[in-house]
């Protein structure tokens, strides 16, 4: 009776495990599904429709950091920089959650790669052994130098631990940082702002907009060098500067010209 008991426990567990892991799909598949009607209001620059979307993708499956991303971008397009920035810190955190998943799943993926390894070559040593054993020769030492210990398990998950920020950083697309530094200068959070799009560059160097953008908060702090790279860089990649500002900047770099001689 207790067997049958017990063996009906594991029926039910199995089945709501079961239950569970469809539901996960369903939800994901939901969310998926309001992304892309959110993705397709954003080329339409129906900013608001694909708020409504994009939240309704996260409060479906707050994992997809896509989403968040998607929500951040919808909220700089209607110019609510604040809640902005609240959506895209978000979205970082999934960004660098999500490889951390990726990494662990690597490092267990590999472990048990390691271990199903040595598995065989204990297999081909023991059939090495016996036939040793049944000619007469001496059996040959078992090599145990390739086997996980727990120090080596332990040393790895350190080391993984260790790298973690630098591969989280890299996993965030330049986009999050972008934004954010567009969100921080128009809240007036001029230093935040700058570090967030030499962020952006660090990522993806060939961020047009990210040069430009820079190159507009570095004129306002008086880095007219620093503004002029930018915007040489920016007009590089195609960006259209504003006459005006190439007019400031041109006249500020000529005073100071003037000013050395």
């Amino acid at each position: 009776m207790k067997k049958l008991l017990a063996l009906s426990v594991i029926v039910c567990l199995i089945a709501v495990c079961a239950s569970a892991d469809e539901l996960g799909k369903d939800r994901l598949k939901l969310a998926r599904a309001q992304a892309a009607k959110a993705e397709a209001a954003l080329k339409k620059e129906r900013y608001v429709e694909a708020e409504k979307h994009f939240r309704r993708a996260v409060a479906t499956e707050p994992q997809i950091a896509t989403a968040h991303l998607g929500l951040g971008r919808a909220l700089v397009g209607q110019h609510r920089y604040e809640d902005a920035l609240v959506a895209l810190a978000e979205a970082e955190k999934r960004f660098v959650e999500w490889e951390q998943a990726v990494q662990i799943a690597d490092l267990v993926n590999r472990q048990a790669g390691e271990r199903e390894l040595q598995s065989v070559k204990d297999i081909q040593a023991a059939i090495s052994d016996r036939g040793a054993a049944l000619s007469g020769s001496t059996p040959r030492t078992p090599n145990t130098s390739a086997q996980a210990t727990p120090r080596s398990l332990s040393a790895e998950k350190f080391l993984l631990r260790e790298r973690r920020d630098m591969e989280g950083f890299e996993a965030i697309p330049a986009q999050v940082f972008y934004l954010q530094g567009v969100s921080y200068l128009r809240t007036n959070q001029r230093s935040q702002g700058i570090d967030a799009l030499e962020t952006c560059l660090l990522v993806d160097s060939q961020h047009e907009l990210a040069h430009y953008n820079l190159a507009v908060a570095r004129f306002t702090v008086g880095d007219v060098d620093e503004a002029r790279s930018h915007l040489d860089a920016a007009i590089a990649r195609g960006v259209e500067p504003h006459a005006n500002f190439v007019a400031d900047l041109e006249r500020a770099l000529n005073s100071r010209r003037v000013a050395v001689e």
